[in-house]
């Protein structure tokens, strides 16, 4: 295959060959594959309780590993994720009880698809307005099912790092927020929406993490990781902050790599219950 596309995922918009598109979401898809280990899904899963026989929608469910957990339990799972290599990766590893679908989870309701429960890891903070994501799910999601989050707050709260880059961090997750794009310290925003809708909470816990919540150095595995997302992300930090952010890669990778290196960075969890 051959020619050139538009990467939607750099804010230069740069002109790239398939080839390096394709290597490129390779690459993240290895990435992804790696960060299942440095989660703590085993401690997650119980608070589900029995999931034999029901319906449940994973929204954002990148390459299928939770979809994949959540089927082994019992459950029929469909798969939602607006990536297209995402979705073609997970349906190629054959899982059963699961399948996948491209596209946002709203598009559900207008296929006739409802669900006992909702997952959504990782995905929160794409919605800086959580009352857009609750619409998302309405008509898909049975009275009184549950919706199971795990999100992370303040993603780049690592230290030790000099005032100036934390301050670039800072100014980001505000023009992220702005920008109606991420939310970067979605947890209260996200808990308060919930109660105002009328949502029982019914499990609230934080969660250790081997990517975003240790202290001491990283392992080589998850400092790659992280520079693969720092990778991703300079041009972007660049093109916004111009000066300020030079350097921000390698001094951010230093921090990780740190015997002093601390994590501020929280990984919540919350189990919901919906109005009936």
């Amino acid at each position: 295959m051959s020619g050139t596309i538009k990467d939607s995922n750099d804010s230069r918009r740069d002109t790239i060959t398939v080839q390096e598109h394709d290597a490129r979401w390779t690459s993240t898809i290895r990435t992804y594959a790696n960060q299942y280990s440095w989660r703590r899904w085993a401690e997650v899963y119980p608070a589900l309780g029995d999931l034999a026989g029901q319906q449940l929608v994973d929204v954002g469910c990148g390459i299928g590993d939770q979809a994949r957990d959540l089927a082994e339990c019992g459950a029929d799972v469909v798969g939602v994720d607006l990536n297209q290599f995402f979705i073609d990766h997970a349906r190629s590893r054959g899982i059963p009880r699961a399948r996948f679908l491209q596209g946002p989870a709203a598009d559900l309701k207008d296929r006739g698809q409802h669900a006992d429960g909702v997952w959504a890891s990782f995905s929160a903070a794409y919605f800086p307005r959580f009352d857009d994501f609750l619409r998302g799910i309405d008509g898909t999601l049975t009275p009184g099912g549950w919706l199971a989050l795990t999100e992370v707050d303040d993603l780049f709260g690592h230290g030790p790092l000099d005032d100036r880059h934390r301050e670039v961090f800072e100014d980001y997750y505000a023009r992220s927020l702005d920008e109606g794009v991420y939310r970067f310290r979605s947890h209260d925003h996200v808990r308060e929406t919930l109660l105002q809708h009328g949502w029982q909470l019914q499990v609230e816990r934080d969660l250790d993490d081997d990517e975003f919540c240790f202290a001491g150095p990283a392992p080589a595995e998850v400092l790659e990781a992280w520079n693969t997302r720092l990778i991703g992300l300079m041009p972007r930090f660049c093109e916004r902050f111009g000066d300020r952010a030079a350097g921000l890669d390698t001094a951010f990778g230093q921090c990780l790599a740190s015997e002093q290196h601390r994590s501020r960075s929280r990984v919540w969890f919350i189990l919901a219950r919906s109005p009936r």
